[in-house]
């Protein structure tokens, strides 16, 4: 398997990609005067909802390409 994987780059363009969001959410939308708008993105998503799906693509793509190749 050549390193780093494409299943990297997804994940990588996945995470970053939903951190820019964020950034131009607060930075032109104002996000950050929306009441409770913080901890849903930021806290909920931020810090559990997408790091969770990274580590299962980063675990199940990887054992799936392992086992047909």
């Amino acid at each position: 398997m050549p390193w780093p994987p494409k299943i990297f780059w997804v994940g990588l363009i996945l995470y970053y990609g939903y951190t820019v969001v964020c950034w131009l959410g607060e930075a032109t939308a104002g996000w950050n005067h929306i009441p409770l708008a913080v901890e849903v993105y930021a806290a909920l998503l931020g810090t559990w909802i997408v790091p969770l799906i990274l580590s299962v693509i980063y675990f199940y793509f990887p054992e799936k390409a392992e086992a047909e190749g």
